[in-house]
Formats: structure tokens, C-alpha cells, sequence
């Protein structure tokens, strides 16, 4: 595995871009966006929708704040590596709870992989997810 070299400044900063960003879905405050994501960006949702720009990004989240309200997008880690063109990446594990317009409320884990650009904006988030509720059927085999 290839040591990451990193810029603790410039680490912090990418850092604190994603918590920003999660932290507009519980806000709905979105006026910062354009300062995080690249105008470039891909959006790969958990659910398989892709996003290919900034505007497509921004139409998404229009659309989502008309029936849906995240109450809560907690980071449990970060983890630090260089991705493709050997630009910075950011795996960030964390907890998502929300409630759909109609009353249903939900909540699941996710892995989110972030990719920046030279100017340290947001350049591809792939995102996956899994239930919050887990079992372990061969537990005490």
C-alpha cells in the first residue's frame, strides 16, 4: 500500500468542505454549494441516480427538498489517500437519518469516497449504503 503524503492545512480544509456540505442537507441552506463542488463534479448517489455537473447537483437537491428533510448526517471518520490523476480522496464513513414528506421516516450507514480537484474542490462523490440494522445468522456456529 502507498503512503499518503498530506498537507494537514489542506486535509483539514477538504475535511471541513464535506462536513459544510453535509451539514446544508440538515440546514437546507445550499448557498455555499458552488464554493465546495467543482462546476465539472459527478455525483454518484447510493440509490444508482448520477449527477454529471453542478447544475444537475443543484437540481437534485431542489427536487429532494421538496419531499424529504434530513434530520441528521453524522461523520463517524475520514480517511485520507490520493485517487485517480493522483488528486486527493477522502473516504467518509457515516449516519444519515431523515423523514420522507410523507411522514415515513429512515435512517442508514454509508460510505462516501470524495475526490478533489487541484483547487481542492469536490471532483466525483460515490456514494453506498447499507442498513442501519444488522444481524449475524451463523453467530455461534
Amino acid at each position: 500500500m502507498a503512503t499518503v503524503t498530506l498537507s494537514i492545512p489542506r486535509a483539514r480544509k477538504r475535511e471541513r468542505a464535506i462536513s459544510d456540505y453535509f451539514n446544508m442537507w440538515v440546514t437546507r441552506d445550499f448557498d455555499k454549494l458552488d464554493a465546495i463542488f467543482a462546476p465539472d463534479c459527478v455525483y454518484e448517489e447510493s440509490n444508482g441516480h448520477i449527477y454529471e455537473n453542478r447544475n444537475q447537483i443543484h437540481h437534485w437537491i431542489e427536487d429532494s427538498l421538496e419531499h424529504q428533510a434530513v434530520s441528521m448526517w453524522k461523520i463517524a471518520n475520514f480517511t485520507h489517500a490520493r485517487g485517480r490523476e493522483g488528486q486527493p480522496s477522502i473516504t467518509v464513513f457515516w449516519t444519515l437519518a431523515g423523514r420522507e414528506r410523507e411522514g415515513e421516516s429512515y435512517d442508514y450507514d454509508g460510505v462516501s469516497v470524495i475526490e478533489f480537484n487541484r483547487q481542492n474542490k469536490i471532483k466525483r462523490v460515490r456514494e453506498f449504503r447499507a442498513k442501519r440494522r444488522r444481524d449475524y445468522p451463523y453467530k455461534g456456529e
